[in-house]
């Protein structure tokens, strides 16, 4: 066997103890091998039946071709992966953000998820999330130092009132009701939550949770002070949602 740069060459014997040229290798094959070749086939030519010079200006031409196809395809491959990583870069900005991709759940409304990491997979993009469940408004009224204190006592029409996303009215009575009767009133309620929690301070806060958002709580004849914020809540199951399916980012 033989090699010139790039080009191999296997010989074999036949029957007869005459050498011949079984297999040809070019992988790799350059212009300046291709040169090296034609040198060498032009100074072993028989003068009798010289050398087509144009079918070795066609053979060259052929090489130079597939040489820069070659190398073209290697740019081509540098680039894809410089897309990659851009697009792997850009994605990251989702994490921590709430995603739609066009999906609905079972009351028709359209799935949200929340974004926790991105991967890439055979140059696709794929986003790790989980589905957001439900959104709630959350009252948080202002600390008692024991969850057996009385809510109200001055009249029989203290009361609290609780308006849900459907424009349901739910009224709930404070007088000689302590904090703890009340809670539990208030979660026997579908889509209602409260709930008695300890702060570092000792005391205990009260908060009413309210399912879907959208709701409002007004008093009567009470003075008591509360805060207002919202809350969301996710799936524990997670899932893997392509990047290009996408349609909004909040």
């Amino acid at each position: 066997m033989s090699d010139v740069s790039s080009v191999t060459t296997t010989t074999s014997t036949d029957a007869y103890g005459n050498s011949y040229t079984s297999s040809v290798s070019t992988d790799g094959l350059t212009n300046e091998d291709f040169l090296t070749l034609m040198l060498t086939e032009l100074s072993m030519q028989d003068p009798t039946e010289p050398v087509d010079s144009d079918s070795m200006l066609q053979n060259q031409l052929q090489l130079s071709t597939l040489e820069t196809n070659l190398s073209l395809a290697e740019s081509m491959s540098a680039l894809q992966s410089s897309f990659e990583y851009t697009a792997l870069s850009s994605s990251a900005n989702l994490i921590g953000n709430v995603v739609e991709n066009g999906e609905y759940d079972d009351s028709g409304n359209l799935k949200q998820y929340k974004v926790s990491s991105v991967t890439s997979q055979d140059g696709d993009i794929y986003l790790t999330a989980y589905q957001l469940d439900g959104y709630y408004d959350l009252y948080t009224y202002d600390e008692t130092s024991n969850m057996d204190n009385i809510v109200s006592s001055s009249s029989e029409e203290d009361s609290i009132t609780i308006t849900d996303s459907n424009s349901t009215s739910y009224e709930f009575s404070t007088y000689n009701k302590t904090y703890s009767e009340l809670a539990e009133e208030i979660s026997a309620v579908d889509g209602l939550n409260a709930v008695l929690t300890q702060n570092t301070n000792g005391g205990y806060n009260l908060i009413i949770s309210v399912k879907n958002g959208g709701s409002s709580l007004s008093q009567n004849n009470l003075d008591l002070e509360y805060s207002t914020s919202n809350a969301t809540s996710y799936s524990d199951e997670i899932e893997t949602i392509p990047y290009t399916s996408v349609t909004k980012i909040y």
